[in-house]
């Protein structure tokens, strides 16, 4: 399906074959049918629409929210379809489908791997980097994936079109039915921005149909990946393609592991309205991993951060014998925020916040990636890419914040 081209067809209702005409269309990630299908019903969405439209073939629309109705001479409606269910062969069955095998087309990955592709113009020919094809099996899940990246080549007559393309591909023992395979693939996402910071929309989501054998396809709107790009870890995909079969056990299997990710991906996938906010999810975090990976019995923020004293030091290049005040001054901005204890007033400041914030985010993510094995060359590479966060650019960022209107403000 081509974003910016808008299809025509027939749309119905499954209790109902009375057919009506339908443009549909996609915005911003969301699919919108503009049609004159009504209902007598007083609802504000329908669970289930079928539909064929001319170059994609059959649809069945699921969750179609009514995004806009109007009424007079003629009627119309504009439904908006949480998923839409595409296949060239026949329409398909999504109350009973279930599949062990999809593809899922993603550009983050291209940019994650980064074989760029380039002509030598003095010996004519194409300089490229070899095709990547990485299986990592999990074993426990009876889960294959495999990480691809290649070239794709068109050629039409006034032109030839070279473009890098990336895609996972899911293969399991068991059949799984859409919401799983959702689920299986938003694991693998979790993982790419931790390694890579990014995430984004698919460009495709196929998957090969049991009954016939031909594939096709889903589309929903990603969104809470659709535009994630963050100020975390980033290691480039050859220097940690070595442990990745390691972390992706992980965040298949584990649950610890699994529930400090998605503490993470809280700061790590959304905007905050302060930062005083993304403090507060990363105490959260910080809590969860210190119970879960401590061994300790108390749940004292105090204690906790005394045990991971180390990563902080290591992590922040922080004076071992400030680590108490440092430490102190977190538990009193954390009463503060969390509590309302508005008796504490050596607490950071809203700007402090954000880079303490950013910190204790690192410090968890070494913490689970230590966890499990990982390499030293990545772990120094994710030493040294926080304190390029956390000392460098919280330099230039206060020098930048300055307000010469407030005296407290300059230095």
């Amino acid at each position: 399906m081509k974003k910016d081209q808008k299809y025509y067809g027939e749309v119905w209702f499954p209790q109902d074959e009375t057919r009506c005409f339908c443009v549909l269309s996609v915005n911003d990630n969301d699919i919108l049918l503009e049609t004159n299908l009504l209902t007598n019903k007083s609802v504000h969405k329908e669970p289930r629409i079928n539909g064929v439209f001319t170059g994609l073939g059959h649809l069945t629309f699921v969750d179609c929210k009514i995004r806009k109705s109007e009424s007079g001479i003629a009627q119309m409606k504009i439904y908006a379809p949480k998923y839409s269910f595409i296949s060239a062969y026949h329409p398909v069955n999504v109350l009973d489908l279930k599949f062990q095998e999809f593809n899922i087309t993603n550009d983050v990955i291209v940019s994650w791997v980064n074989h760029g592709t380039w002509y030598d113009a003095t010996d004519e020919k194409l300089i490229k980097k070899d095709d990547i094809s990485q299986e990592i099996r999990i074993e426990e899940i009876g889960l294959t994936v495999t990480i691809n990246h290649s070239l794709n080549i068109h050629s039409k007559r006034t032109e030839l079109l070279i473009q890098n393309m990336g895609w996972v591909k899911f293969k399991l023992d068991n059949p799984v039915d859409t919401l799983e395979a959702i689920d299986i693939y938003n694991k693998f996402q979790k993982v790419l921005q931790l390694v890579s910071s990014k995430t984004g929309q698919f460009s495709q989501f196929s998957f090969k149909c049991l009954k016939c054998g031909e594939w096709a396809e889903i589309f929903y709107n990603d969104y809470k990946y659709v535009r994630s790009n963050s100020s975390f870890i980033h290691v480039k995909y050859d220097d940690i393609t070595a442990d990745l079969p390691s972390i992706f056990n992980a965040a298949y299997v584990n649950d610890s592991f699994l529930f400090c990710l998605d503490k993470l991906m809280e700061n790590l996938l959304h905007k905050h309205s302060s930062h005083n906010k993304r403090f507060t999810n990363s105490i959260s975090t910080f809590e969860a991993f210190g119970k879960l990976y401590s061994g300790l019995t108390t749940k004292k923020l105090k204690v906790h951060l005394n045990h991971f004293s180390h990563y902080f030091i290591n992590l922040g290049k922080l004076k071992e014998e400030n680590f108490d005040d440092f430490a102190a001054k977190i538990v009193r901005s954390r009463d503060y925020h969390i509590h309302s204890n508005l008796r504490n007033k050596d607490v950071y400041t809203e700007f402090e916040l954000l880079y303490i914030s950013f910190l204790i985010d690192f410090v968890v993510g070494y913490g689970l990636l230590e966890s499990i094995g990982v390499s030293e060359d990545v772990m120094e590479k994710i030493k040294m890419k926080c304190q390029m966060v956390y000392i460098g650019m919280k330099e230039s960022n206060q020098i930048l914040s300055t307000n010469p209107l407030d005296s407290s403000t300059v230095f």
